[in-house]
């Protein structure tokens, strides 16, 4: 730059033409500058594709982590869904009724399911990937991002999931070796190992104490406690897959139908114009249903079906029957919310054969369960129908802390089935 400096001078010198010079010296450093700046942008341009690139890679290092993770979710869950199926079967066919006759069948069949559950199961989630994005410059570059909420969530997910197991898993070992001491003797081998004892005289009597003893019902009755868990790994399966959709199409954020089915695992749906609580007869996340009918007697009125749910209420059985929602966001913490936003409730139904008549009803969370809420009247016909409901009717319900969005109410001794494949709040 001097130099060029010193030209110039010397040209002004020589022929005495200072302001053409001038603007010589100018245009020249402009050039210069713009050269400058055009090869900063080209290097912040590569710069930028480098740390895309990079990013990219611990994202999908981050999906084939979780992949891995939901492989091992489901057999986890299978695993816990099925100890606690066949626990509940003992207590139903053996334990509750006394069964008199126990073929070899018998024998295996709580032998194994007390053996199964005995067995220490846990989830270990694969963080390696996570931590590295942690501990990288990338991660504020997903920073208030869909992406970056559903990842954190998936984790702090995995780390509740994990103290709700170790929770769980320290109290069945301190129950089995309580069972361990009380039968330490050949009587515990008896139980687990029943083949090697089908020909003593008295093997069924001594495994029938076994059997009926407290502390093998206590550890069977655990099984009850797997059961509960198997909407915790549904939801970390769900959080899973999200994330492995979004990273294979590129996407950092949520389309309207996502946000809609995914706030209430995260915090909840107060910012939702429209709530869709059942599409295609699933509910979203946050939501579950439940049948309550006037007798203590289980009935499972509640059915899935190609794409809607069923409702049943049966002749001659009960007073009245009624499937509702209820919320249930961040593992049973939020259970209500402010509906105040929403002026109607627009659904897709149908009956069996036409002309089934009950009754919709809504319910804040001080409403008494003694069936004096407003109610809904509703007939439907045997072909799939939109009804749409303006919820100031539901009078007695305080909008901005509801409990039950919706109840289905059956009353009488005639029979009613319903189909319904689709709940919108709007």
């Amino acid at each position: 730059m001097i130099p060029l400096f010193r030209k110039i001078r010397k040209k002004m010198a020589d022929d005495n033409r200072p302001l053409k010079y001038i603007r010589y010296a100018i245009g020249e450093i402009i050039l210069v500058v713009i050269g400058i700046l055009i090869a900063l942008q080209i290097n912040n341009w590569n710069e930028e594709r480098i740390q895309v690139k990079e990013l990219d890679g611990l994202k999908k290092s981050i999906s084939s982590a979780i992949q891995s993770d939901i492989t091992y979710l489901k057999l986890i869950r299978t695993g816990r869904k099925n100890i606690g199926a066949q626990a509940d079967s003992i207590f139903s066919s053996y334990i509750e009724i006394q069964k008199p006759f126990y073929n070899f069948n018998d024998y295996a069949y709580i032998s194994n399911t007390f053996k199964e559950l005995n067995n220490i199961i846990y989830y270990q989630p694969n963080l390696s990937a996570f931590d590295a994005l942690k501990n990288s410059i990338y991660l504020s570059k997903l920073q208030g991002t869909d992406i970056e909420l559903l990842l954190n969530s998936f984790y702090a997910a995995a780390e509740r999931l994990q103290k709700q197991e170790e929770d769980y898993n320290q109290s069945l070992k301190a129950d089995y070796q309580k069972w361990s001491n009380k039968f330490r003797n050949n009587d515990d081998f008896l139980f687990m190992e029943f083949w090697e004892y089908l020909e003593s005289g008295n093997f069924h009597e001594r495994f029938m104490n076994v059997f009926n003893d407290n502390y093998t019902k206590t550890l069977l009755a655990k099984s009850f406690e797997e059961l509960d868990m198997v909407d915790l790994y549904d939801q970390q399966i769900i959080l899973g897959e999200k994330y492995i959709e979004m990273v294979e199409k590129g996407e950092i954020n949520f389309d309207t139908q996502t946000k809609i089915d995914f706030s209430g695992a995260f915090y909840s749906y107060a910012e939702v114009d429209v709530l869709n609580l059942m599409v295609n007869g699933k509910i979203p996340s946050g939501f579950a249903v439940i049948y309550a009918q006037s007798s203590n007697k289980f009935y499972s009125g509640i059915k899935y079906e190609d794409d809607a749910m069923i409702f049943t209420y049966p002749d001659n059985l009960f007073a009245w029957g009624s499937p509702f929602f209820t919320i249930n966001a961040l593992n049973n913490r939020v259970t209500e919310m402010d509906f105040t936003k929403y002026k109607n409730i627009t659904l897709e139904m149908k009956g069996a054969i036409g002309g089934e008549q009950f009754a919709l009803m809504m319910k804040d969370k001080y409403d008494l369960p003694d069936g004096n809420e407003s109610r809904v009247d509703i007939t439907v016909t045997n072909v799939w129908k939109t009804y749409e409901v303006p919820i100031e009717q539901f009078e007695t319900a305080d909008k901005k802390i509801i409990e039950t969005p919706l109840g289905f109410v059956f009353l009488g001794d005639k029979g009613i089935t319903i189909y319904v494949r689709s709940i919108q709040f709007n």
